[in-house]
């Protein structure tokens, strides 16, 4: 699971966060035009860079003091400064007082002898110096392994999002500034330059051997987290498309990746154009370059022009990465793209909206990959897996809200947090539902119409779509955008349904609460908890799974300070008593719903026939088996019901259902795997899947059966995991077949994913031959998807010399790119064998952990969930309580996220003692009741 609150930059603020800065910066000075020259010594030891920044700027209010934004920089206080009054004739030099630093709030004050004059155009001239950083962000270096000489690589990037510009150059680091800025980047004569705009000219350097100065077009304004270059010795492109007018748009990467490039690059001009016409404006850039870094920790980051993504993030090859792959990469592009309208375009006010420019490019993100290639049906796909994410971060009582207040810089890094962006895209949707399609669009364009090339607030938006609505009366009488989105976004959690029915009266009692997942908890909400909740329902002769209209709402008082739940009657919502009802028509709303006894048996009757499961939409069934083990898990029901409408599955052929259940059940596996009665949940599992993998596995099975929307993947990984004595045999052939022909092993029927079950099978059951087989495979591989893949099978192994060695190479080797880390961890873990080597491990290596995660909070406890999702006993639980606390104590905002960390182990402690062997009893009684009817 994704930590809440949580992101890859929370570590790596930790600068930041030494001291509060009570204010941002001044409004009454305000930077015109930047001229940076910057000289990156990329290839020489420390890695130095120095440079000078020109900032032309106007005074709106007389100060003899003003401030602007500089970290981790070396400047001489007085001769590295210099300012100067613009006049109609020539320049005058304005005398400067005394240069105050103060490194911990990241600024620099500097004070003149008179007051500056208003509406004068001064510019501040400052020379400074440093060396790269290490640590993926401000001006940073990051290398690889060139496979042909296999000597290492170095090449130097930017990350400036959110206020890391200061680390690069001194500037006024704060969104509310919008400037152009004119680039010129010096570096070594056999590297290459990238930055926001295209390059004018390359001239030698006139002291400097063997080193050249690029310079390039001057951008339109925009903030400074927006500025971006890059030094690197890439000759050529992977690939450019030429489709947009005037438009270039090419991709880069180290040399022997080239060909990967091709699907990202013509991926991008075909977003664009779906884009312009869904947001009704055109955008015009100069060019677009996407870079792939090798050894990046984020995923992808936009900026003007210049976009980088980690390598598995932007590559593709159609015979070494699954389809998973290219639909992430599709996604990756998709919302870069959108984040051109939201966040370039038009940007958020303050960082305590990051979520929402974030949100909105996830969200659009599967609109276009959908109309890319509408097969994949990826709005159904990944909108669903987004909702199950988030319900399942949003579970815990340590959870964090959406909006989080960012008073000031210190507080940034509360704000920036993956599980917010995620349940944003989940609210949006929830609001695109509700509001309906004609005011949705309209309010999108309007939105991004009159904020262009300013900031705006989510508030904007809700009046926006409040306008609209209140024309057409979609959403009712009494009913607020503004305070239905304020309830989902400043509460943490979100609501349990229990609807209670009238049988006779075709009617629908419905009450909320909060849900949690940890009921031994206690409750850290002090007031009553109350969600303004939109609900959607349709009954079995309805049969209706189309219709996103509200027809019902759940309110909260309004009067005096209370915010209590209202509950609602619902008349009429069946056709008779022995109708099933069912609420929340595809994930319409995030939250769980829960049913008297006769209504869950009505929707079993149902599913359980062969001939009418399907009736319920497949969307549903997904979110059925994904409630029904969540209260199971919980208590809130028991698992002889639950197991016993899970039932269905055994006829269940659609991947979304069986993706939602696959990922429950590996819960469950994490704590149950050391148990000695482990055997009979694996049997459950066996039984469960044999009917789908003896129809989707059989001899007559399809060659090169595309994945698509197919299960088949899913069926194999679960019987390969809970040892299906058929899937072990199919498993044991196919790697024989792949180990005599390891070049031609696309050529089978498998798909990727099911290449890497096979993998893991064979290595987990196999011999120290069948290790080096794919020990050989990722040795030689140069695709950033498959040697994740083969790492992740070789941590496999039952073998614990071969395990021990995974993790060294994982944390030790040149070779592994950071990126891969936290799967062949978790790999590695999940392994019964594994967890006690890991433990062992990351207690005797915290240091060198640490380093290799920048020191980043948020990196080092994510690489590390693993160990406390499989773990099972106090003790455990203890030991890393104490390592946790001991060892990363230094860590900033680990207090919060071991809270977290111990809730969940806490949880799985819970869960082991007092509902394990409830749920063996159920497997037993379900097996008992269908061997007798069997026998019948």
């Amino acid at each position: 699971m994704h930590l809440a609150g949580l992101t890859v930059w929370l570590g790596i603020l930790t600068g930041l966060l030494l001291c509060s800065v009570p204010h941002r910066l001044p409004k009454w000075v305000v930077p015109l035009k930047y001229r940076l020259n910057i000289l990156v010594r990329v290839n020489q030891p420390y890695q130095p860079f120095e440079g000078s920044v020109a900032i032309s700027m106007v005074v709106e209010k007389p100060v003899k003091s003003f401030q602007l934004n500089i970290q981790d920089l070396e400047i001489h206080r007085t001769k590295s400064l210099t300012l100067t009054m613009k006049g109609t004739v020539k320049s005058q030099k304005v005398p400067i007082l005394y240069v105050e630093l103060n490194e911990k709030s990241g600024r620099m004050t500097i004070t003149v002898q008179t007051a500056l004059v208003v509406n004068s155009t001064y510019v501040l001239k400052i020379l400074f110096n440093s060396v790269l950083r290490r640590d993926n962000i401000g001006l940073y270096s990051s290398s690889y392994v060139d496979q042909n000489t296999t000597l290492t690589q170095w090449m130097a990037a930017t990350q400036f999002e959110p206020i890391f510009a200061r680390q690069a150059f001194p500037c006024f680091d704060d969104l509310m500034f919008r400037t152009p800025f004119s680039i010129t980047v010096g570096h070594p004569a056999q590297f290459r330059a990238l930055s926001n705009m295209p390059a004018t000219k390359t001239t030698r350097h006139p002291k400097l051997k063997k080193f050249v100065w690029t310079s390039f077009a001057k951008t339109p304004p925009i903030p400074t987290y927006l500025v971006a270059f890059s030094i690197a010795k890439f000759d050529v492109p992977g690939s450019t498309s030429l489709e947009r007018p005037d438009c270039p748009i090419s991709t880069w990467t180290r040399p022997d990746a080239l060909p990967q490039t091709n699907y990202a690059t013509q991926t991008a001009p075909l977003l664009f154009a779906f884009y312009e016409e869904l947001f009704g404006i055109q955008l015009y850039f100069s060019k677009i370059d996407l870079l792939a870094l090798p050894d990046w920790a984020h995923w992808a980051r936009e900026s003007l022009g210049l976009w980088t993504f980690a390598e598995a993030a932007i590559l593709y090859d159609s015979q070494r990465s699954s389809l998973a792959d290219q639909q992430a990469v599709a996604r990756a592009v998709a919302i870069a793209v959108v984040q051109q309208w939201f966040g370039n375009l038009v940007s958020i006010t303050w960082w305590h909206e990051l979520w929402l420019k974030n949100a909105f490019a996830l969200y659009f993100s599967t609109f276009g990959v959908d109309t890319l290639t509408p097969e994949w049906e990826y709005k159904e796909r990944f909108g669903l897996q987004l909702y199950f994410s988030v319900l399942e971060t949003d579970s815990y009582i340590h959870t964090d809200v959406v909006a989080t207040p960012v008073p000031n810089e210190s507080h940034i890094w509360t704000a920036i947090h993956e599980s917010g962006e995620r349940k944003g895209a989940v609210l949006l949707s929830m609001l695109h539902h509700m509001v309906g399609e004609e005011a949705w669009n309209a309010g999108v364009r309007r939105y991004l119409t009159i904020n262009a090339n300013q900031s705006a607030s989510a508030k904007d938006f809700w009046e926006v779509l409040q306008l609209l609505v209140d024309r057409d009366g979609r959403l009712g009488k009494g009913l607020n955008v503004t305070r239905i989105m304020d309830s989902w976004l400043s509460y943490p959690g979100y609501p349990l349904l229990t609807v209670t029915r009238s049988y006779g009266q075709k009617s629908a009692l419905v009450e909320q609460k909060r849900f949690h997942i940890s009921p031994h908890q206690p409750d850290r909400e002090m007031s009553p908890v109350c969600w303004w909740i939109p609900l959607t329902h349709t009954c079995g002769s309805c049969n209706d799974f189309n219709s996103s209209v509200p027809r019902h709402w759940l309110t909260c008082t309004l009067a005096g300070n209370t915010n209590r739940p209202i509950p609602v009657r619902m008349h009429d919502v069946v056709a008779g008593p022995t109708d099933w009802l069912l609420l929340n028509i595809r994930h319409s709303s995030p939250l769980r719903v829960n049913y008297d006894l006769r209504n869950w048996e009505l929707l079993n009757q149902t599913l359980s026939n062969p001939e009418t499961f399907r009736s319920i939409h497949r969307v549903n069934r997904a979110q059925l088996v994904d409630d029904i083990l969540n209260f199971a898990w919980s208590g809130v029901m028991d698992y002889h019901m639950g197991f016993g409408v899970l039932g269905f599955l055994e006829h269940e052929d659609e991947y979304v259902v069986w993706d939602a259940t696959v990922a429950n059940f590996e819960k469950i596996n994490n704590v149950a795997k050391r148990h000695h009665n482990y055997n009979i949940f694996k049997t459950f599992i066996r039984n469960l899947v044999r009917r789908q993998f003896d129809k989707e596995l059989s001899e007559n099975r399809t060659i090169n059966k595309e994945e698509k929307m197919s299960h088949r993947p899913v069926i194999l990984q679960l019987s390969c995991q809970y040892e299906l004595p058929a899937c072990l045999s199919l498993a044991r052939r196919e790697f024989a077949r792949i180990s005599a022909t390891p070049s031609h092993r696309k050529d089978g029927w498998m798909s990727i994913r099911e290449q890497e079950t096979v993998f893991c099978t064979a290595v987990r059951f196999g011999t120290e031959a069948d290790w080096g087989v794919v020990d050989g495979l990722y040795q030689r591989s140069i695709f950033a998807a498959e040697q994740e893949s083969l790492l992740s099978a070789l941590a496999c192994s039952r073998n614990i010399y071969y395990l021990e060695r995974s993790l060294k190479w994982t944390f030790q080797s040149v070779g592994v790119r950071k990126q891969n880390a936290k799967r062949v961890f978790r790999a590695i873990v999940s392994n019964p064998l594994g967890y006690r080597i890991a433990t062992e491990y990351v207690s005797k290596n915290i240091q060198l952990i640490k380093n290799f995660c920048n020191n980043s909070t948020n990196k080092v406890v994510d690489l590390m969930m693993p160990l406390v999702e499989n773990l099972v006993t106090e003790s455990e639980l203890t030991f890393l309580e104490k390592f946790l606390t001991d060892k990363l104590k230094d860590m900033v905002g680990i207090g919060t996220m071991i809270k977290l960390l111990l809730e969940l182990g806490s949880n799985n402690i819970h869960w082991h003692r007092n509902k394990y062997e409830p749920m063996l009893s159920a497997i037993r009684d379900i097996s008992n009741w269908k061997y007798q009817n069997s026998s019948l």
